[in-house]
């Protein structure tokens, strides 16, 4: 078996000199930094130029040689007299078959053997091999065999000898179909990485293993190197992050299940409240009890808003929210989502302004009470954090070119005012229940927090995402598209 010409690049950061060389054309054709050193060559341009044509017959032949024990798959080592600096210095050369991208034959050499520097590299890497706590271990891949390991193997898997259908590798898996799956790919030539079940002197313990295919120096046979880093501890971490995660999302389940279901049982005693406030308020009473009584009903509303908030948000984590469609009118939608804030834009001495845009149809078939739900809080809440100028609503087809031949048109929806504004950061922390853009908002102008979120969940269950752009001190835009349907009486138009 030939390497690869592009597999060089693993070898570049080698202490060992290594050198590509090409019989044919009598130069090198690539060389890492140790050899360019071993060379003494200025650089690997100027070593890659260096000519070796005049080499003798005896070199040229021993050079065949070595190329056609290479041809069989064979690994050559050798000793040679070579000229690095113009005078003759022995080495040890191992020597091995390459493969070009032009599918030439060429020749990778390692000079095992400079003065002592390979082999104090050689031996570093050695101790370090025997300290690592990563087990490391080769096999060979026709029977399996054990042919070397690292002590931190040796202390983790220990001595226990196969099973009668096993082999020393298959031994330490603890599912049969991991260590086969592993084998296969090492022996198609591939790298596998993944995380595995072991059989230890502490039982099953997980690691990640690397698994891939080598030569082996000593026979030049093709085996297998093993590294095992043992990532238990990683993994009992993980699934403990998983099941706290899931107690907390059983939890939160939970909690959103019990407020859906409550719904019904914490309005009703709260509309009792409101309904008899407002009789009693048409009766006759003193100019104190009035206002007494009107400070109780105006306080029992803003409970009732609250509770509202509240429990669309729990009903919608729990999906018990479901989108309705139906056909509908978009102008009475509208009506219907400007009218209950009338009175609050009059108060505040704020423009409030609605605009459908030329082209848009006048009825479609989608879910009129949500998205009127969606309307009335981002109109609110524009009106809530502006204290002068307008707030406008504007209505249009998402594409006007293709909005009213298309099966389900795109809406698109904005509203905009000139409000407070706020910060880049603020914006990306709006759509968090129970948050408004900092704390000193919530005191000042009040409110659950709540609005936002429920407009954006809203606005997904009817397959939009809704975008905002502001700038402090200048106001607010949030719009948002969806995909309704085209009602009857338009077709019929």
């Amino acid at each position: 078996m030939l390497l690869d010409f592009a597999s060089l690049s693993h070898y570049d950061w080698l202490d060992v000199p290594l050198w590509v060389f090409d019989p044919e054309q009598q130069r090198n054709l690539w060389a890492n930094a140790a050899a360019l050193r071993f060379w003494h060559a200025d650089s690997a341009e100027e070593f890659l130029s260096r000519d070796f044509s005049e080499h003798g017959d005896a070199v040229r032949e021993r050079l065949a040689v070595t190329a056609a024990d290479h041809a069989h798959g064979k690994i050559v080592r050798e000793q040679w007299t070579l000229y690095p600096k113009g005078e003759p210095t022995t080495v040890m050369l191992v020597s091995r078959g390459m493969r070009t991208p032009d599918r030439r034959q060429v020749m990778l050499f390692a000079a095992e053997s400079l003065g002592g520097g390979a082999d104090l590299a050689m031996l570093r890497g050695v101790e370090a091999l025997q300290h690592t706590s990563v087990r490391i271990a080769v096999f060979g891949l026709q029977a399996g065999e054990l042919l070397m390991r690292n002590p931190a193997a040796a202390l983790t898997f220990g001595d226990t000898p196969p099973g009668a259908s096993q082999t020393e590798f298959t031994r330490l898996f603890a599912h049969a179909h991991d260590a086969d799956s592993i084998l296969g790919r090492v022996l198609r030539g591939e790298t596998c990485r993944q995380d595995v079940e072991l059989q230890t002197l502490a039982g099953l313990r997980w690691h990640a293993l690397d698994a891939r295919p080598m030569r082996d120096p000593v026979t030049g046979d093709t085996v297998m190197l093993l590294n095992a880093r043992d990532i238990a501890d990683l993994k009992a971490s993980q699934a403990a992050l998983v099941a706290a995660r899931e107690a907390a999302e059983a939890a939160s389940q939970a909690k959103s299940s019990f407020l859906a279901n409550m719904s019904h049982e914490i309005r009703t005693p709260m509309n009792g409240v409101l309904g008899l406030t407002e009789l009693v308020l048409q009766t006759e009473l003193t100019e104190r009890q009035r206002r007494f009584i009107g400070m109780a009903h105006q306080s029992a509303k803003g409970l009732m808003t609250i509770i509202n908030d509240l429990l669309d948000v729990a009903k919608i984590e729990a999906g018990r929210i479901l989108i309705d469609e139906q056909p509908f009118g978009l102008h009475d939608c509208l009506s219907e989502s400007l009218q209950p804030l009338l009175l609050q834009a009059h108060d505040k001495g704020i423009q409030l302004h609605a605009r459908v845009q030329p082209g848009v149809p006048a009825y479609f078939v989608g879910d009129a009470l949500r998205l009127r739900q969606v309307l009335i809080n981002l109109i609110g809440n524009a009106l809530k954090f502006t204290e002068h100028g307008e707030v406008r609503v504007e209505i249009a087809m998402a594409d006007p070119l293709t909005g009213n031949t298309e099966e389900r048109p795109r809406l698109r929806i904005a509203v905009t005012d000139t409000g407070i504004g706020m910060t880049r950061d603020q914006i990306g922390q709006i759509f968090d229940p129970f948050t408004q853009a900092d704390g000193s908002i919530t005191r000042r102008y009040g409110g659950t927090g709540l609005g936002l979120t429920i407009v954006q969940r809203l606005v997904s269950l009817m397959g939009g995402e809704v975008s905002v752009e502001s700038e402090p001190g200048v106001g607010s835009s949030f719009s948002f598209e969806i995909a309704l349907g085209r009602a009857a009486e338009e077709r019929a138009a």
